[in-house]
C-alpha cells in the first residue's frame, strides 16, 4: 500500500543543541518524557512539539526502535 504525505506549517518549541548537550541524564530523561514524546488517548506514539504520529501499531514501534538502535553508533560519534 502506498502512503500519502502531507505538509503542515506550525510553530514548534524545542531545545537547541547546546542546551541539550549540557543536560544531565536526568534532565534529558525529563525532557524526552515531558517535551518530546507521548502516547495519546488513541494509543498513538506522537511527537510533542509537532503532534505528528511516530507509531500507531506495536510493529511500527518495534521498527522505530530497531532504526534508533541502527543509528546509535552514529549519534555523538564526534
Amino acid at each position: 500500500m502506498a502512503y500519502q504525505m502531507f505538509k503542515l506549517k506550525q510553530e514548534v518549541e524545542a531545545v537547541d543543541i547546546h542546551t541539550m548537550a549540557e543536560m544531565t541524564p536526568e534532565e534529558y530523561e525529563q525532557y524526552i518524557r515531558g517535551s518530546l514524546l507521548f502516547v495519546d488517548h488513541h494509543d498513538v506514539l506522537r511527537s510533542v512539539p509537532a503532534q505528528y504520529p511516530l507509531a500507531v501499531t506495536k510493529q511500527q514501534f518495534k521498527a522505530l526502535l530497531d532504526y534508533l538502535r541502527e543509528l546509535e553508533p552514529k549519534v555523538g560519534a564526534r
